[in-house]
């Protein structure tokens, strides 16, 4: 399974190829976007998702990555994937990674 790796330093890499039709994974450190922390009740009350948009479709989807990883199916017929990431917590706090608002983009072989 390919994966694509969100390190602490802001550099990303990615390892195997991203294939229409077949899951992927995303490795992100938390510490990119270390702010909305909050916590209730003695629990953990925050999360960051990783958002995504498949082109040429412009199909959405969502993966949580606040434990560190998610799995993601890639639709058919897709040929890049737009990704972004979002952080926000129970207070209202909201933090984003998203190259500065250009987002990610990850290109995607054909499965045939």
């Amino acid at each position: 399974m390919a994966t694509v790796s969100f390190s602490s330093d802001w550099s990303h890499q990615q390892s195997g190829e991203l294939r229409a039709g077949e899951p992927f994974q995303i490795d992100y450190d938390t510490e990119r976007l270390p702010h909305c922390r909050a916590e209730r009740h003695g629990q953990r009350a925050w999360s960051i998702l990783a958002h995504l948009r498949f082109h040429p479709s412009g199909e959405a989807g969502a993966g949580d990555v606040s434990s560190g990883a998610c799995e993601v199916e890639v639709p058919a017929n897709t040929s890049r994937i737009e990704l972004w990431f979002h952080n926000t917590d129970h207070t209202g706090g909201s933090t984003w990674d998203s190259r500065y608002g250009q987002n990610y983009w990850l290109d995607v072989k054909d499965s045939g």
